[in-house]
């Protein structure tokens, strides 16, 4: 092999992105996105109610569900509870939290 062809496949090879380790944004930058674009959107207007999000096809996290059953008006139905939750604090804290709740966005963000 040529000095000139082994140097190409080593310059290709180390440009390759399939060879490179993963270089996706870690969990806890995302989860700080997320984070503030809910909050700027919470700003901005009401939220869509539990009962909207659900019909939509999202899932519900576990204080969602709770909320939704609640006895209480639509007003309260409309919060964003990631704000009072403990999993968004640890999720912008640690890069891998102790935090296992089903539908909970920062839990997505640690796949």
């Amino acid at each position: 092999m040529s000095d000139e062809l082994e140097f190409f496949e080593k310059a290709f090879a180390e440009a390759d992105p399939a060879g490179q380790p993963d270089l996706r944004a870690p969990a806890r930058l995302k989860s700080q996105t997320f984070s503030r674009l809910a909050l700027a959107q919470a700003e901005s207007g009401p939220l869509l109610s539990i009962a909207e999000t659900k019909a939509s096809g999202h899932g519900l996290c576990f204080f969602e569900e709770l909320a939704r059953i609640a006895p209480f008006g639509e007003k309260f139905k409309r919060r964003n509870y990631c704000r009072a939750c403990h999993a968004r604090k640890l999720a912008e804290m640690m890069e891998k939290p102790p935090i296992y709740w089903g539908h909970c966005p920062y839990v997505e963000f640690q796949k």
